[in-house]
Parts: C-alpha cells; structure tokens; sequence
C-alpha cells in the first residue's frame, strides 16, 4: 500500500499497545531510541486479569510501580480454587491486583508516552521482515502510513499478524479453548472471598470469577469451541447467552453466587488457546509477549509473562540496535529463555489438567492431559542427585579435556558473552543451571577435597545459593559427565 507520505524512520516500531508493547516501548525509549508504537483500540471488552502480589516485582523491575501502584485497582489477597473435588484457598497480607485490563494498558500506555514514545492509533497492513524491515499501517482516521524502523517488535498478542507468517513456526496445542465473560454486580459477594480469585472445574471446563470492585465481578467460563457449538441457536447474541448460562450453571459453586448477583453486560467472546513460535524471532523482527507464546489462563500469569518478555525483547532490541555482531548471539539467547517460560507454564498447567481429569473423567480434561504429556524422567540426573544428596564427603573431579566456551546472559540492558561450560556430546555452551553459575561451580570443584566445601567456596567466591539449587548445579555437571563423581572418602 503507497504511503502519501516519506515513511517514518524510528529505531523501533511497536506493534501492540498492551502489557508487552507499552512495556518494551517504554524501555527502550528511556533508554535512548525512537520508538513508534502502533496500537489499535479493542473492539470488544477484554478479560479481567488476577494478577498476584509478586507482580510487584515485575513492576519494580521494570521502573512501573509507581504507574500501577498509585491507580485504584481492587486489591488481589489471594484466591479459592474448588479443584478437582478438593478446594485450596490462598491468602496474601501484601496485595497483589484485580484489574480490567482497558484500565490497566491504558496506564502502561501513558507512561510509555510520557517516557517519549510515539504513539499511534492505527491498523497493521503489512509487515516485511529482513535487514530493513518496512510496515504499512492505516490509522485510525484513515490515514495510510509506512513506518520503515531498524527493528519491529510485535506484541500484538494473539492475534498477531506477523506470529502467524512462515518461518517462526508457530506450534497450535492439539486442543482449543474459548473463554466466554459477563460483567456482573451483587452487594452479596461472600466476604471472605472479596478481595480474592474464584476458581472451580467442572467436567466440561472452567469458570473463572475475579472481582474488580466491592460489587463487581467478572465471571468466565472456559470451554472447548465443538462444545459450545453443541448448545448454538438463534442469533449470535442469544446463542453467547445460552452457551454461558449453561456453562455457568456447570459450575455449582460460582452459579450459586451468580444466582445471588445481576448479569450486567451481555457475554463476549475470546480465543484463549494455547500456542507458542518455535522461533520468535527472524532477521528485523522479535514477538514478545503472548504473540510470542500464549500459556494456560489457569496460571494467572499471563500478564507477568507479558511483561517479563518485553523486558527481554527490549533487553535484546537495545543489543543488536548497538552492537549488530551481536545479533546473532542475542537472538540465541531470546528464543532459548521464550521455550524455557513456556515450558515451565505448560508444566504447571499440566498439574492442575491431571487432577481435574482424574475427578471429572471427562474429554475436556483428557484431552489436555493427552496433550501435555509429561516429558520422560531423566533418570541420569535424578541419579547423580541422590549420590550427592548420599555422599556429601565425595570427592568430584575435572574430566580431562573438559571445554568452554561462551553463553549470552542479560547484564544491565544487554546481552553478554561470559563463560561457559560446553557439556560433553553437545556443541551449545551451559552456563547456568537452578540459578548457579556453572564455570564457578566446576573451577571450584577442582579446587576442593569434597561437596561441602564446594559449597563454602561457591558462597565466598561466587556469592550465597540455596543448598538445593547448588546441589542440582553439581548434579547436571555430574550427569552429563561434565564433572566426574569418585568413591566418598572415608
């Protein structure tokens, strides 16, 4: 589409304005660079997010405290689950948030502009990646617009037009998932649970029930689509209608208090399945946040994921933008630590989809569990765990031969080459292992008679580490033959 217009030329173009793009726009615009940040206003409500009390963290990492922190969202103190036949409560004295996520970008989208960020109303047409990526937006007014920036962040989300092109291999869980909402209003909420997350299964999904004032609620049902598709009559809104009040009414702990409550706002809908990119990131290019990867809303995480993932992709962007010899080190290092949080996720997930299968023995549930099979045991490791764990006197020695190399890790707001250890059989240097610095691990071992004083060496040298975390460190080098475990001495 011919721009009216020369194209604008920031160093980066944001495609996205929610948690991911106002975050990685923020950043790297208080870190020096022009940046454009595409936003397209939603045409439908979007789901009220439960985010936790260590949200703050995030927040604080990310310089947003006092953005989120001095706005009035609803308190988040915890939550009830009715799982799989057994309930869990949590409850937190430091507040997490209840947010309506409008509310809450809005916000992260007027810090990104008070920090300098252009920002613009407007349509993503097209996008071209390479070393000279160019984009076709129209606005809002109708006003068609070519961008040609250094590099694009997508964080468009799911819907992501650029995540969906070839070449970032796009992986679709074998199962979907719709989420269905509806705003509601009670005076009668029960008190114990006003500040916290409602959560119950149900053989065919899961409700979902987060408060966002005293007397306001959002309610949601996740189900599969051929499911909802079964109860479909009528016109559109009469058929979300039927398909949420039958959903809901599945749910007997959350419909007894809806029934007690007024449906303030007629359902809508969500796609709310889970994918992630094989590769997010190509030649001008990095997908961040859920355009990246798309976890199980079960977590609550999705929106720190988001925000955690634009800090890396803006980490990222601020290297390769200052240092391209480090492009491709950096991008190594971005899709590596992308597959790492989306595993973790789909491994918590998967937890709580065996318990509500094992109660529910429906195919809603066994389908997930079929999908998120758990990966098989690695015995080695656990192996090489329970002699350490046995021998703490042991003696560990260096292999003769035993290499290293170099391994990208985020220090400050770039990505750097610090040592580490190549593992015997593979060619892809290991530096960190449970949070412990490898190389140091194996250069102390040399150095020392026995586990434990391993251990006291690592806190002097290195800095402090949980015993747990130190002993996996030794248990990978041992079982990838990086570290060779000899009889304890007596």
């Amino acid at each position: 589409m011919p721009g009216t217009r020369p194209p604008d030329t920031p160093d980066v173009l944001v495609i996205g304005g929610g948690p991911a793009g106002s975050t990685a726009a923020r950043l790297l615009a208080s870190w020096g660079w022009t940046v454009r940040l595409a936003h397209r206003p939603a045409s439908r409500p979007a789901l009220a997010e439960s985010l936790p009390p260590s949200t703050r963290k995030v927040l604080a990492l990310l310089g947003q405290t006092d953005t989120i922190g001095a706005a009035p969202f609803f308190p988040n103190h915890g939550n009830v689950a009715w799982w799989g036949g057994s309930i869990r409560e949590t409850r937190s004295d430091e507040a997490g948030f209840h947010v309506a996520r409008a509310g809450f970008d809005a916000l992260l989208r007027q810090a990104a502009r008070a920090a300098g960020v252009s920002i613009a109303d407007a349509i993503v047409r097209r996008v071209e990646a390479g070393e000279a990526p160019s984009c076709d937006l129209l606005t809002c007014e109708g006003q068609p617009l070519r961008v040609a920036p250094r590099l694009v962040l997508d964080c468009s989300g799911h819907a992501s037009l650029v995540a969906r092109r070839g070449g970032f291999g796009r992986v679709d869980a074998p199962y979907r998932t719709l989420a269905l909402a509806a705003e509601w209003e009670s005076e009668a909420w029960p008190d114990a649970e006003r500040t916290r997350t409602v959560v119950e299964s149900f053989a065919d999904g899961w409700a979902w029930s987060v408060p966002l004032s005293s007397t306001k609620r959002h309610i949601t049902v996740m189900l599969d689509p051929d499911f909802a598709r079964t109860l479909n009559a009528g016109a559109r809104d009469t058929a979300l209608q039927r398909i949420y009040a039958h959903a809901l009414a599945d749910a007997p702990r959350i419909h007894a208090r809806a029934a007690r409550a007024r449906q303030i706002t007629r359902p809508w809908g969500a796609n709310a399945s889970v994918y992630h990119s094989a590769s997010p990131c190509a030649p001008g290019v990095l997908l961040a946040g859920d355009a990246a990867s798309f976890i199980e809303p079960l977590s609550s995480a999705g929106v720190k994921k988001a925000m955690l993932s634009a800090w890396r992709a803006a980490v990222v962007a601020n290297t390769i933008l200052g240092h391209p010899a480090m492009i491709p080190h950096a991008f190594a290092f971005y899709a590596a630590r992308e597959r790492e949080v989306y595993e973790e996720c789909r491994q918590a997930a998967a937890g709580f989809f065996r318990e509500a299968a094992a109660y529910h023995r429906s195919p809603f549930w066994e389908a997930r569990v079929a999908a998120e099979a758990d990966p098989a045991p690695d015995v080695a490791l656990r192996q090489a765990h329970e002699r350490l764990r046995a021998a703490p006197r042991a003696r560990l020695r260096v292999p003769a031969g035993l290499r290293f190399g170099s391994a990208p890790e985020v220090e400050g707001r770039e990505i750097v080459l610090r040592e580490a250890i190549v593992i015997p059989g593979s060619d892809t240097p290991v530096r960190f292992a449970a949070g412990v610095n490898l190389p140091a691990l194996v250069r102390l071992a040399g150095k020392c008679d026995d586990v434990g004083s391993i251990f006291s060496a690592y806190h002097a040298h290195v800095g402090p580490a949980p015993v747990d975390s130190l002993v996996t460190g030794l248990s990978v080098l041992v079982a990838r033959q990086a570290l060779i475990l000899e009889d304890a001495r007596p």
